[in-house]
């Protein structure tokens, strides 16, 4: 496992992919930090943990990288009710026109290796990754699986010990 340093100072300043569950909690936690730890798919993470997030996408800059099968997920994956459900989908369509969507077709991404352990999401990520774009994910498997592809991912987890 590379230290979490080292491939942070490597990828500082040129973007970032955010993998799902980070993207929902920077979604949750911008329109309502509250709701963190009390929404079903972000009660894993702690208040800390979103302030942590936003330094560290500040410290890769822009752009924010996704696919449309990340977006996709996401947008399923933010499913608060009311007053927030409008925010959070308002906040979604603003940050998409900043994001840089980047896109392999399905049947080009079902041949990958990871897609047969992970699944077409993932899939895509590992896509992404192979043009040197680093991956921040909380998914232990997914880094694991990255990396033995000779592929940079961060996990989340890790830079909380940091």
């Amino acid at each position: 496992m590379p230290d979490a340093r080292l491939v942070i100072e490597k990828h500082r300043g040129k973007g970032v992919f955010v993998d799902t569950n980070l993207l929902v909690l920077l979604l949750v936690g911008l329109v309502n930090p509250k709701r963190i730890q009390n929404f079903k798919r972000t009660q894993n993470f702690t208040l800390d943990d979103f302030y942590l997030l936003l330094k560290l996408l500040d410290l890769f800059g822009a752009p924010l990288i996704t696919t449309p099968h990340v977006l996709s997920q996401v947008s399923d994956l933010t499913d608060l009710s009311g007053k927030e459900r409008a925010l959070v989908r308002a906040l979604f369509k603003s940050t998409i026109k900043e994001i840089d969507e980047q896109y392999d077709p399905a049947s080009v991404l079902v041949q990958n290796s990871t897609f047969q352990r992970f699944g077409l999401g993932d899939a895509s990520i590992a896509a992404v990754c192979k043009r040197n774009v680093l991956v921040l994910t909380a998914d232990l498997q997914l880094q694991v699986a990255l990396e033995l592809l000779g592929l940079d991912a961060l996990n989340f987890n890790h830079v909380r010990a940091l």
